[in-house]
């Protein structure tokens, strides 16, 4: 008797978590998109890692479900930085704005930062400022949080 208790018990166990797992993959095929996201890079003098950094970038939006809009601003680099974000246009989905900085007018705040959010869609906003870091340091490693949460 104890077995024939002990068989429905797992029994009734066992449907309770294919319940449970039915439910976790009914809820992952209908979920609504998250809002629409803004990102913004903001970049000066990056040739030795923006391009892959931009297809890293290009690679995962295929595979995530938010609507993702990408907007690079060069702030007057300097070196190949411009040359290689116009070539990568055709390939890589993202918006390019340069921005040339004008000595006689210095206006207060970042000229940059402004001009790319004056050109951004979305509400959300998520800002990359990628002058900030040492030329040393990959700019991927910026990313990597934001890569690996996928914007869950």
């Amino acid at each position: 008797m104890w077995e024939v208790v002990g068989y429905l018990l797992m029994l009734i166990l066992a449907c309770y978590g294919v319940y449970y797992v039915v439910q976790d993959i009914v809820k992952l095929l209908q979920h609504a998109p998250g809002p629409p996201v803004s990102m913004l890079v903001v970049l000066r003098n990056r040739e030795r890692d923006i391009e892959y950094l931009m297809r890293r970038l290009e690679s995962w939006r295929k595979h995530q479900w938010v609507e993702l809009e990408v907007l690079v601003v060069d702030d007057g680099s300097e070196d190949d930085t411009r040359r290689i974000l116009t070539a990568l246009q055709g390939k890589c989905n993202f918006r390019l704005i340069t921005v040339t900085d004008d000595k006689h007018n210095v206006s207060q705040g970042d000229q940059a930062r402004q001009v790319g959010l004056l050109h951004c869609h979305n509400a959300l906003v998520w800002l990359v400022d990628l002058r900030r870091l040492p030329q040393g340091l990959l700019a991927e490693k910026v990313f990597r949080v934001f890569f690996s949460q996928g914007w869950r």
